[in-house]
């Protein structure tokens, strides 16, 4: 691997599928705690350390987390509580994540998650060999939020696009702002329709919720169903991917989970540590100063990437962290990040994701991947596979 070759593309270049990541980190973190990439052609940082990450997301006054998505998703969907700072955020936070607490989660009835999941099966249980990716992994996340909003089921099609195209912001900006339009414009006489008929869907409660006398206003609820749809979807799908490629490849793990259903839920711990979603959170730098971060000088406005799949493979707290490991039992991880921004959705996803395993390996217990190669998940910020060819 020429590392060198590497630090010289910009940080969305880099596909690095497999354990090509996680070995050219393992030369990062032999470097520094922090070490100097290119971001959008401008010069940034990458976090590689295990104990310099923990720093890193506990630091939010030199790397305010808020910063960055008032550059990145704010222009597009509006203010929303990522984008908030200080008392604002923990308030919007509180009014905007009421679905993704722990006691909520518990309640949500898993027989809509296996509905979903059985749906899509249905429509390609008879194909001798599918794209995992393209029937069932990039689907299901989107279909279950809508689901949750209470979206009509012949409409949830249409939503997914929507919100695949918010998604793609950066690449095709054009295309978002024409999605978030008509996302927008669908919303108006659901949202009127909710604050007169309340129903028990995500849509009424963030109507209707109120913390110490506030309540959303209307820009302030869709902004935040957008939040939920390209935050909450993206990265489950992500997930689900990425899980099907740890427990397909070459090993007796998918045979495993048929048989042990009470080692499943530690099969999806160890993926969310061993190949997480979201593998470099960006963060901003503050505007009005330098900031000093482990023995470095960062200017102002500089983006610092939280290396979460290098701290996750830190030798320095994990055993052979670059196995695949079930048996490794309960472990610190930051795949949901650290402090008081940790993600919101972590319940939920895990829900979701077991919710998921227990259905696929119900209904195709034969699963096998064509080609172990292609499926790796590769890629930087987001991280998954692009395509999971399986025969059923």
């Amino acid at each position: 691997m020429n590392s060198e070759k590497i630090l010289a593309q910009d940080l969305t270049q880099w596909q690095l599928p497999g354990m090509e990541l996680h070995r050219f980190m393992d030369e990062m973190r032999e470097r520094a705690p922090i070490v100097p990439i290119l971001f959008m052609g401008t010069p940034s940082w990458l976090i590689t350390r295990y104990d310099a990450l923990e720093h890193g997301f506990k630091d939010t006054v030199g790397l305010p987390p808020h910063r960055v998505y008032q550059f990145g998703i704010a222009p597009l969907i509006g203010e929303n509580f990522q984008s908030m700072e200080g008392e604002r955020h923990r308030l919007y936070r509180k009014l905007a994540t009421p679905t993704f607490r722990p006691r909520v989660v518990e309640k949500i009835d898993s027989t809509m998650l296996e509905d979903v999941a059985n749906e899509l099966i249905d429509t390609f249980i008879d194909q001798p060999q599918v794209d995992m990716v393209k029937v069932f992994t990039e689907r299901y996340p989107y279909l279950v939020i809508a689901r949750l909003l209470g979206i009509p089921r012949d409409e949830e099609e249409q939503f997914s696009r929507w919100v695949i195209g918010l998604l793609n912001f950066n690449s095709e900006p054009d295309r978002a702002y024409q999605c978030r339009d008509e996302l927008w414009a669908y919303l108006d006489p659901v949202i009127e329709d909710r604050r007169a008929n309340p129903r028990d869907d995500v849509i009424s409660q963030l109507i209707h919720d109120e913390v110490n006398g506030v309540r959303m206003d209307e820009a302030l609820l869709k902004s935040h169903i957008g939040i939920m749809f390209s935050a909450g979807s993206s990265t489950t799908h992500d997930s689900i991917g990425n899980l099907l490629y740890a427990l397909l490849s070459p090993g007796d793990n998918w045979d495993r989970m048929w048989h042990s259903t009470a080692q499943r839920d530690q099969a999806i711990e160890e993926l969310l540590r061993w190949e997480p979603a979201v593998s470099f959170l960006p963060r901003m730098t503050r505007d009005d100063q330098s900031t000093h971060f482990e023995g470095v000088e960062l200017a102002p406005n500089s983006f610092v990437f939280m290396g979460i799949a290098a701290a996750n493979h830190d030798p320095a707290v994990y055993t052979d962290p670059h196995a695949f490991n079930i048996d490794r039992g309960e472990c610190q991880m930051m795949t949901f990040g650290h402090g008081p921004r940790t993600c919101p959705g972590m319940h939920l996803a895990r829900k979701e994701l077991r919710v998921t395993l227990d259905i696929l390996l119900e209904r195709l217990p034969q699963l096998k991947l064509v080609d172990v190669g292609a499926s790796a998940p590769r890629g930087t910020i987001f991280r998954s596979p692009e395509k999971i060819l399986c025969t059923l």
